[in-house]
């Protein structure tokens, strides 16, 4: 039975998400890939065709993970299958935590950060919010501008960098409307090995849909949120106790 590399509720993302690899985005930001969840993990008998018989080319996987992300246009969540080798964990991400990396010396990531979420306990109306919120908010791109300036009577063009903040699938808050016991079917093989792993527990959360301008709502794993608030209020969401 192969090993899963994420486990049930890890912040992901496609593997050619540019944080991967450098501090910034450079190019159009709208196409850059969601962070998502790990919602749910698969794995595949061994009749699954893996290996294209002509070829002899590797063509799928025996583990593949359902990953839900948050679609800031339509304000709605969207579940897509990735297979294992496809994604890379949030650790391997190259992002602050404020506007410091332009210094190194001080830059602070958000990864240590994102490692202490906890899963909220439900309480009815509580505020919570998706893992990967402060991901999406802490992008930065970098373009180069070209200025000209005038001096002793003729033009002169400099280069300026420019930084910006990239917030496509950021996520609302939430608030907790219902929570219910997931049953799990078919989560295992008439041979006893596992076939799949997801939540026992899902949350009903509640959320202004600006898109069709109204409420909307939708029961999600537990695992997708976290209890911390992820950025100060003059009013705290709830009393730390």
């Amino acid at each position: 039975m192969p090993k899963n590399k994420f486990k049930l509720g890890e912040i992901v993302t496609f593997k050619s998400h540019p944080l991967l690899y450098d501090y910034y985005i450079k190019g159009d930001g709208k196409l850059v890939p969601p962070f998502m969840v790990v919602t749910e993990i698969e794995f595949e008998n061994k009749k699954k065709q893996v290996v294209d018989e002509a070829t002899g080319s590797i063509i799928a996987e025996r583990i593949k993970y359902k990953c839900v992300f948050f679609d800031d246009n339509r304000s709605q969540f969207k579940e897509v299958y990735v297979y294992q080798s496809m994604l890379e964990s949030y650790e391997k991400i190259y992002i602050a935590r404020n506007d410091e990396v332009n210094n190194r010396d001080t830059y602070k990531s958000l990864i240590e950060e994102a490692s202490k979420y906890t899963i909220p306990d439900y309480e009815y109306s509580k505020i919570v919010y998706f893992k990967t919120k402060k991901f999406e908010i802490f992008k930065k791109r970098s373009s180069v501008r070209v200025v000209n300036q005038k001096k002793k009577k003729k033009d002169e063009s400099s280069k300026k960098e420019i930084i910006q903040y990239v917030v496509n699938y950021a996520t609302p808050d939430f608030v907790l409307t219902g929570i219910k016991k997931q049953s799990l079917e078919n989560a295992f093989y008439s041979n006893g090995k596992q076939r799949k792993i997801a939540s026992d527990t899902l949350y009903k959360v509640k959320w202004f849909n600006s898109n069709q301008m109204k409420f909307s709502e939708q029961f999600l794993p537990k695992e997708c949120f976290m209890a911390e608030q992820p950025f100060p209020t003059e009013v705290a969401h709830f009393e730390e106790e």
